[in-house]
């Protein structure tokens, strides 16, 4: 029986998708369950499994495709044709045996002990990222020479860009080489133009790669919310000596007992789940020509990856403690990073925090992310003079800027103030957490 293997569906906004790349090629057995190619939408990657067990046949190696589209086959009643490094002679061949041809062609031949590989990145002997699979193969790097620096060895796609730039710097060098260096630079030299001499190479302008369809999906939803959303931003500051003296005094305590560091974004996140519950106009949606009001207080927090920004959601954020937090938070982290987060993991979510601060940002106005009505900016800690006390001292304190941006549709100005009034207070006065004062 033949079993078609289609793109499934991932969620109900996703109408397309990218084959990455496909874990068997045609003519392999494939077992039910086994991962058969990765899939890359605008808000996740994920591998797709077999249904069944048998023979496959692709029709789509690589690139776009939407959702439902067919890509190949499995034929269930096939049996898989395993290569064999030599066959048995036939009749006519067995009589010439003792007098074997000896052409240039044929000893080519004879000469080699094993087949090619198709690819280079076939010679890996550690696992390849898709990424670093794609760049092994079109600039013909050896990754047998690259030290992976991901999880388990891992080779990601930086370590094998640090490999071409160091092979790069290699070829002018102007020490002496071994041969091998030097037979590729006579290489180099026959196809690109010589340079003048005493002249530097020369820079390269421009370079064109072609857009991922996360990023594509970014830039659309982007423009889309600019449109469609009256966004406007209000700032605040917040005094981080009482968070920062919390987490100098419990540091070593919280991981003896969690396990997991005690990072600022705990703080933000029961901060914010507070000002929600003070302020509900900021925890609704505009749903055609209604309101709705979540009574509930899922909190996604954005990661940074490689391939774009995603948000995972903290869900019941307001019944986590804050190591629950933290240990979700470095999962989301780690997760994200090796793309093993699932769709469910992104989905839904009534309010956005974003860390602009970890990347040096002093100052930010951020986009809401629909159809949240509203989302935080986090910024860089800085110590500034300020003025403190009754008696109007000049201290020195570690001060942040925190910005929230909102749907002026759905939040007056005084309500956006009152709750950043409301989440810096928390943030002040880290024990107003603890006691829900």
């Amino acid at each position: 029986m033949i079993v078609e293997v289609k793109v499934p569906e991932v969620g109900e906004s996703i109408t397309e998708g990218v084959i990455v790349e496909w874990f068997k090629k045609s003519g392999e057995a494939v077992k039910k369950d086994e991962p058969l190619f990765e899939l890359e939408t605008d808000k996740i990657t994920m591998q797709i499994e077999s249904e069944v067990a048998g023979v496959l046949s692709i029709v789509m190696e690589q690139g776009d495709v939407e959702i439902g589209q067919v890509v190949g086959s499995i034929d269930t009643a096939a049996t898989a044709v395993v290569p064999t490094a030599t066959s048995a002679p036939s009749a006519a061949s067995a009589s010439s045996a003792t007098t074997p041809v000896t052409t240039p062609a044929a000893e080519a031949v004879a000469d080699e002990p094993t087949k090619p590989v198709e690819k280079l990145s076939e010679l890996a002997t550690v696992p390849l990222s898709p990424a670093a699979r794609h760049l092994v193969d079109e600039h013909a790097v050896d990754p047998r020479s690259i030290q992976g620096s991901g999880k388990d060895g891992r080779i990601t796609k930086e370590d094998v860009l640090a490999a071409l730039e160091e092979k790069r710097t290699s070829v002018y060098d102007p020490v002496e080489k071994p041969a091998a260096a030097l037979s590729q630079e006579l290489t180099l030299s026959a196809v690109e133009p010589a340079e003048p001499e005493g002249t530097q190479a020369l820079e390269v302008r421009e370079s064109r790669k072609k857009m991922t369809s996360l990023r594509r999906r970014i830039a659309q939803r982007l423009v889309e919310v600019q449109q469609e959303a009256a966004i406007l931003t209000t700032f605040n500051e917040a005094d981080m000596s009482g968070v920062m003296a919390l987490r100098k005094r419990y540091k070593q305590s919280f991981v003896d007992r969690h396990g997991v560091k005690l990072g600022m974004m705990s703080f933000f996140v029961k901060a914010a789940v507070e000002a929600l519950k003070t302020v509900p106009a900021v925890n609704t949606r505009i749903d055609g020509d209604e309101i709705v009001t979540n009574h509930y207080y899922d909190i996604g927090v954005a990661v940074g990856t490689e391939r774009g920004l995603v948000v995972p959601v903290l869900r019941g954020a307001d019944r986590l403690g804050f190591a629950e937090i933290e240990a979700k938070i470095a999962d989301f982290a780690v997760r994200a990073r090796d793309r093993r987060l699932e769709l469910s993991d992104l989905q839904g979510g009534c309010f956005t925090i974003s860390n602009g601060g970890v990347y040096g940002s002093m100052l930010s106005t951020p986009i809401l992310n629909p159809p949240q009505s509203g989302i935080l900016g986090m910024h860089s800690i800085k110590k500034r003079p300020m003025v403190v006390g009754d008696d109007d001292r000049i201290e020195v304190r570690p001060m942040m800027y925190v910005a929230l941006s909102y749907d002026h549709r759905l939040v007056d100005g005084l309500e956006a103030v009152t709750f950043l009034k409301r989440l810096v207070d928390c943030i002040e006065e880290p024990q107003r957490l603890l006691f829900e004062v």
